[in-house]
């Protein structure tokens, strides 16, 4: 897989999501004067509207010993209400970050199974037509 995964979701929690896995290297509490507001990029698809955060598949981040995961728990809440993970992925995804506060981990490791259909490469988003080719470069 490449160095950048790009990880497809809905446009209306995709920026919520992408500040709850910044809010894991530095809480809310600890933001004064931080001006990194998120993780990945959000791309937007030109035809449809949905979103992609793109995400190193390689790099590890650190994940702030005070970090508690609230504001990515309060999203799971979401997901599992809407069907898009389950009650047990929601589960192990915040047993599994409570674990790593204080150390270093590769976000994308922390994905859930049932998310991995909706993980892209750059080749498959490509091909989807998520990069359209600007007239400049035609």
């Amino acid at each position: 897989m490449s160095k950048i995964v790009y990880c497809m979701c809905n446009p209306a929690i995709a920026d919520d999501l992408n500040r709850s896995l910044m809010r894991l290297l530095r809480p809310s509490h600890l933001r004064e004067g931080y001006t990194t507001d998120t993780l990945g990029t959000k791309h937007i698809h030109p035809v449809n509207g949905y979103a992609a955060i793109a995400l190193n598949n390689e790099q590890a981040v650190p994940i702030h010993i005070e970090a508690d995961g609230a504001e990515l728990n309060a999203l799971t809440g979401i997901f599992v209400a809407d069907g898009a993970m389950t009650q047990e992925e929601a589960d192990q995804l915040e047993s599994d970050i409570a674990a790593a506060a204080g150390t270093s981990i590769v976000i994308t490791e922390f994905i859930p199974p049932s998310w991995l259909p909706f993980v892209l490469s750059y080749e498959d988003m490509d091909a989807a037509g998520w990069f359209p080719v600007e007239p400049s470069e035609v």
